[in-house]
């Protein structure tokens, strides 16, 4: 392989890591929704219902009380604009990007005969696996390219072991030591803390709009929004697609945990799909459980009802419309790379 395309693939690992064992699809109810003041009793029970029936573009209000504030997540009101123009207010929702309700991690296994309970997880292809120490062992195979070996001749796999190494493996002037590495930095090798601003009243508008699937992956001349798709309860990111093909191009594997998040070394902890382990507000009428808040405002649902199914009435956004919850979107899961790829609504500037 080339200086320049290993340059161009650590760069994409870079944006990746920035933007961005054994699988567990758990889930917990929350029984308080006051969580203003930090609870981080991760199982709850709302009908996020309203009185008055939703019209096809009305969204209930943001309800603040169910994000786990606290250390790790503060809110204040603020004024606004959002992109069409409209002064309102929004929530001005601060992160240290902390999972509270879940561990975060592990990701890289340490040898090649470590279970799946000792690594994390890796989306490609439209499925799931288990990092395990066998799947890194037979990374060649599984991707017909014997370019792969990502550990030592001993079964020790190549991975980031320290802060330093993180930080170097992502950038652009590469060294070749950090090709054939299982790509990993640990939560308390970065401290960081993010602002978002997030519409209290949802308005949606006539025409949806694309939403930006990070700097690899964007057409020129195309007009994006943004590249985050909404925060889940603990204040941690859902963020764009991960550039798959690109982290490969270098040899590299960036592994999400159990939950469907990594760290990088500057944003620090964020997710890249649903996997059931996030607070979540079950619904009694056997609707998707929420997940969180899209940055337009609208909630966010899982894929999946109470009985296995998808909604059926959903628009090009994976949104739709009812009594009870008006407008919101249903995300997909994490073997699709993507929670959803365009908002109807309104986000803030």
């Amino acid at each position: 392989m080339n200086n320049n395309l290993l340059k161009i693939a650590f760069i994409s690992l870079s944006l990746f890591l920035t933007a961005c064992g054994g699988s567990s699809d758990s889930s917990t109810e929350v029984t308080d929704s006051s969580a203003s003041e930090g609870s981080d009793d991760s199982s709850a029970s709302d009908d996020s219902s309203d009185d008055d029936a939703q019209d096809e573009n009305a969204g209930l209000d943001v309800d603040a009380t169910l994000f786990l504030t606290g250390e790790n997540v503060s809110i204040d009101t603020v004024s606004c604009t959002l992109v069409n123009g409209t002064q309102t207010l929004c929530y001005e929702i601060t992160s240290k990007h902390t999972a509270e309700e879940h561990d975060m991690g592990p990701w890289c296994p340490e040898t090649i005969y470590d279970t799946a309970e000792e690594g994390g997880l890796w989306f490609d292809k439209g499925e799931i696996n288990d990092l395990d120490g066998a799947f890194i062992e037979n990374l060649a195979t599984y991707y017909d390219d014997p370019g792969f070996k990502m550990y030592e001749d001993d079964g020790t796999v190549r991975r980031m072991e320290t802060a330093e190494e993180c930080a170097e493996g992502a950038d652009p002037n590469i060294e070749d030591k950090y090709t054939n590495m299982c790509a990993q930095c640990l939560p308390e090798w970065v401290s960081t803390q993010v602002t978002y601003l997030i519409p209290i009243t949802p308005i949606k508008q006539d025409e949806p709009v694309e939403l930006s699937d990070g700097p690899t992956l964007e057409v020129a001349g195309v007009e994006y929004g943004p590249s985050v798709r909404g925060l889940a309860f603990n204040g941690v990111r859902f963020d764009h697609p991960a550039d798959i093909d690109i982290i490969l191009a270098g040899y590299q594997i960036a592994p999400v945990d159990d939950a469907g998040g990594h760290v990088n070394n500057s944003l620090g902890y964020h997710y890249h799909g649903d996997t059931g382990m996030t607070t979540r507000i079950e619904q009694s009428d056997g609707h998707a459980a929420m997940i969180g808040y899209a940055l337009d405002g609208f909630g966010l649902y899982a894929k999946l009802d109470d009985n296995g199914n998808e909604a059926e009435d959903m628009d090009e956004c994976r949104g739709h419309n009812d009594d009870t919850r008006g407008y919101h979107y249903h995300v997909l899961s994490l073997e699709s790379n993507e929670f959803l790829d365009c908002f109807y609504g309104a986000w803030a500037e």
